[in-house]
């Protein structure tokens, strides 16, 4: 297995009629950061749903850590504390503060007493700087502080793996940048990311490999820095002409 820990392959996925992904392949290495980008409705979402299987394949196999997550006998809760998930919309309980919020899971999954588990919920408020709010529930948060505490909540759980389904989209401008800070000291710290994104200033600055995923099909995978510069397919050049300023 090497340094591989994410291995997909063939991964199809169909909604009644509509083939969403058409055998999508992808390996990522301990610590790499790859981001994947694409139209809307390409299936980007989908494919990240599936990786912790939020979304069933239908076919393909998907492997974390040399173990197979697809078929009948995976133990899905505990997979699903090994892969971390953000998403669009924060998904926080907004009667609980945001140490609540962060701690629920470690002592329902985890079975940790509440001591330990307030304990590693400030570790990683302090990861995302937002220690000083552990006692703030949702509605005293912004946008950007919410989605860093559902970042903090993934962290937490100390997953293999993290995925980030654009986790900025539905931020206002000035505070995309804050996220896009915490996701860039997680890539320093050699944290393995899968990003769904259209935030080019993460793309660009944290990835270590960017994927265009097109009509269900991953038409293009290169280093970041090639993708940008020297895209091998058409479709890739004509998909960053709209995107790049």
């Amino acid at each position: 297995m090497g340094n591989i820990l994410v291995e997909i392959k063939d991964l199809h996925k169909s909604f009644g009629e509509e083939e969403v992904l058409k055998g999508v392949d992808l390996d990522v290495e301990r610590g790499e950061v790859v981001c994947i980008m694409g139209p809307s409705g390409a299936g980007k979402s989908t494919f990240l749903r599936c990786i912790n299987r939020l979304e069933e394949p239908d076919s393909g196999t998907i492997k974390i850590d040399g173990e197979p997550i697809t078929g009948d006998n995976v133990d899905l809760n505990k997979m699903r504390t090994e892969i971390g998930m953000v998403f669009q919309q924060f998904n926080l309980f907004p009667h609980m503060n945001a140490l609540s919020n962060i701690t629920l899971a470690l002592k329902k999954v985890k079975n940790m007493s509440k001591a330990e588990a307030d304990k590693k919920g400030l570790e990683n408020l302090e990861k995302v700087g937002l220690k000083y709010k552990a006692e703030s529930k949702p509605d005293q948060l912004s946008g950007g502080q919410k989605q860093r505490v559902a970042m903090a909540r993934a962290l937490a759980m100390d997953p293999k793996l993290m995925l980030f389904d654009e986790p900025t989209s539905a931020l206002d401008p000035e505070l995309i940048e804050e996220v896009v800070k915490v996701m860039l000291d997680l890539a320093e710290m050699g944290m393995t990311m899968i990003a769904v994104t259209h935030e080019i200033s993460f793309a660009k600055g944290g990835s270590d490999r960017v994927c265009l995923l097109d009509q269900g099909n991953m038409l293009e995978q290169a280093p970041t820095e090639k993708f940008f510069n020297d895209p091998e397919h058409d479709r890739t050049r004509e998909f960053l002409s709209m995107v790049l300023d």
